[in-house]
């Protein structure tokens, strides 16, 4: 996506974040192809590079924006009910602020039904969604140390990836995030995919059933793409089948309430 991190001017160096990105890529290649050449899951001090290398990787797609947007929101609504409350504690805000409360622009029932009918916004710039980006980027590295990290082996090659490629995992009714997910999945390579859990899990062999059950994970979180070095792969369908032609599979008929992981 062209320009996605690029900074708002004025900046020393608006590219400042696509060439850390770049270098960042260029340190984890060679680990990512050792792994993949070998078969094999990660050695410790590889994992914690890959721990931060996945931390940095969730911040920076798209779908990160609509996440941390979606908290702003509603802590600017929240904070906004408060200031709405009554008359006297707009004008008390608007005043600590330095604004004239007698600008018709501010008046209570106007502002109030323009908040209340959803047609009060605030936007946020690039360098803003950067910095939360970068600022979040240590709790999650944190987070996904705490988690208990093994590999499911494809020697064949069978594993997909996406456009998302940090997956979560958790109940259906909560919002899942990187504490309370019950799985965090990464697909390294085609041949090799870390799941994280929060307890202790046997060794997962390679079999038919975890390959489609993975693929699966990653087919429902994908946003736009999903990358496959073969035209069909193994995967589930919504009642729990075994399928391979990629045409079959409709994200839509999923129940939030599947589980695959």
């Amino acid at each position: 996506m062209r320009d996605f991190y690029r900074l708002n001017e004025p900046s020393p160096d608006p590219t400042a974040v696509e060439r850390f990105f770049s270098t960042l890529e260029n340190d984890a290649g060679p680990i990512l192809q050792s792994i993949d050449r070998a078969h094999r899951p990660p050695s410790k001090d590889e994992l914690d590079f890959l721990l931060m290398f996945m931390a940095f990787q969730f911040v920076r797609v798209p779908s990160f924006r609509p996440i941390v947007d979606g908290v702003r929101q509603r802590l600017i609504h929240e904070g906004m009910m408060q200031r709405l409350e009554t008359r006297d504690t707009w004008i008390a805000e608007l005043q600590a602020s330095g604004w004239d409360p007698n600008e018709p622009e501010f008046e209570f029932e106007r502002v109030k039904r323009s908040f209340e009918n959803g047609e009060w916004n605030v936007t946020a710039d690039t360098n803003w969604y950067l910095e939360r980006a970068f600022e979040g980027v240590e709790r999650i590295q944190d987070l996904l140390r705490e988690r208990h990290w093994g590999a499911i082996i494809s020697d064949r090659g069978r594993f997909i990836a996406s456009d998302n490629p940090i997956l979560l995992d958790g109940e259906a009714d909560e919002m899942v995030g990187f504490r309370n997910a019950n799985v965090v999945g990464y697909a390294v390579s085609r041949h090799v995919f870390l799941l994280g859990t929060r307890e202790r899990v046997p060794q997962q062999p390679e079999n038919f059933k975890n390959i489609a059950r993975m693929n699966t994970f990653t087919l429902l979180r994908a946003g736009e793409q999903v990358y496959s070095h073969v035209q069909n792969f193994d995967f589930l369908d919504h009642a729990h089948q075994s399928q391979h032609v990629w045409t079959l599979f409709e994200k839509a008929r999923f129940r939030p309430s599947n589980q695959y992981v």
